[in-house]
Order: structure tokens, then sequence, then C-alpha cells
């Protein structure tokens, strides 16, 4: 779909940014985008990606009713463009799902999603000691199997959280918008403090060494699979 007027002036900032451009702008707005984050832990990078103009967004943070109400209504007017939904699961359709994970109820949602087939690369932030983002694309495995420790119980916060996250929320972003590759086997971008380095993940095992979950094997597989 063409940006209106209204939108190329609204988003002009990036579409202007070298390497972006209108054309990864509507990509964007016609994405929808899977958050997993505790109570605590979703914003800025919710506010950053309603700014941006990701069209529509499922937040599932075990946010009360008044909570959620007050959330979506300040995400509207920040931008209209955007469909703000609270939700109990993750949605089957998602093209990225953002994971936020410092709380062991974050943790529970996304493991519970590894069960069940889901669309999309899984873009998975631990907030707490070490601090790592995982970059998981479809048929690499799930956070459950891919060996990184993705879903142990979390651990003290680490000091820069809020930086991990929104260098999280950037990785999505630039998924959405098709701007960025993703290598077959996904990355890990570990932190000390605010220096950054990045690797590759090792594939997961297959055959008789294949995790118990069994995403690698199956023709769909959990989570982050098509």
């Amino acid at each position: 779909m063409a940006l209106t007027d209204r939108q190329i002036e609204r988003y002009s900032r990036q579409i202007l940014a070298s390497g972006f451009g209108g054309v990864a702008q509507e990509r964007l707005l016609a994405a929808r985008l899977a958050i997993v984050a505790g109570r605590d832990d979703p914003e800025p990078a919710l506010s950053y990606m309603v700014g941006a103009g990701v069209g529509a967004i499922d937040l599932i943070d075990g946010a009360n009713a008044d909570a959620a109400a007050e959330r979506t209504a300040r995400m509207r007017d920040l931008n209209p463009d955007v469909a703000l939904r609270h939700a109990d699961r993750v949605p089957r359709d998602c093209d990225v799902l953002l994971a936020l994970i410092s709380d062991a109820d974050a943790r529970s949602t996304l493991d519970a999603a590894c069960a069940d087939p889901r669309a999309g690369t899984a873009v998975i932030a631990r907030l707490d000691v070490p601090a790592r983002v995982a970059l998981i694309p479809p048929r690499a495995g799930c956070p459950r199997c891919v060996g990184e420790a993705l879903l142990e119980p979390p651990r003290a916060r680490a000091e820069h959280a809020e930086f991990v996250a929104m260098v999280a929320a950037i990785e999505a972003l630039k998924l959405l918008a098709g701007i960025a590759l993703i290598g077959a086997a996904g990355s890990m971008i570990e932190f000390n403090g605010l220096a950054a380095s990045t690797r590759t993940l090792a594939p997961p095992a297959s055959g008789p060494d294949a995790p118990a979950c069994g995403c690698v094997r199956a023709p769909v597989g959990c989570a982050v699979s098509r």
C-alpha cells in the first residue's frame, strides 16, 4: 500500500535515512509484531515501535485491564497508524517476535510459545546478567532448543537492561522493514556493559541428538519456524 502524504510527512526522518526509504516504511506499516515482556519492560521499546509505524502490535505483558487501556490510549495518541492489542499469547501470524526477558512471567510466556507453531523471526533479549540478544530465524530452531539457555530462570537485572532492550527493538525493526539480513543459523549479541560483540549461533543438533522439543525435525517448527 502506497504511503499517503500525511504518512510521508510523519515518517520523513526515517524514510530519508540512508538504506531505509519509502518501501521499508510501507513494509513496517503492513507488518505485525508481537512483544513479550514483563510488566515493567515494554517501554521504551514499545513507544519506539509505535512511533516508527509498525502497523499491528500484539503486547503480551500481563498488564491488568486498566493499565492496558491506559497504555493503548497513549500509544494511539502517539501514532494513530498503529493498532496495539493486548493479548495473552503470541499470535500465530506475527512477522517478528520480540521478547524482553527479565522476570519469570515473561519467561513462562516465551516458553509456552515454543510449544505451538508460529511464524516469524524471534528476537530474544535477556535483560538479566549476562545480558544478550539472540536473533533466531525461521527453521533455525526455537528459544528452547538453540542451546543458549535463553529460557533459564532470570537472574539479577543487568545494569544496562534498558539499553539492551532498545538494541533488540532496533534489530526487530530492521527485520520488519526488510533492511537487515540474518544468517540461517541466527546470531547472538553479547554485552559487556555498553560494549557488544556478535557471533553466529551454532546449528541445533539433528537426528537422535535433536532437542526434546522436536522443533527442528517438525515440518512446521515451534515458535519461529514456518
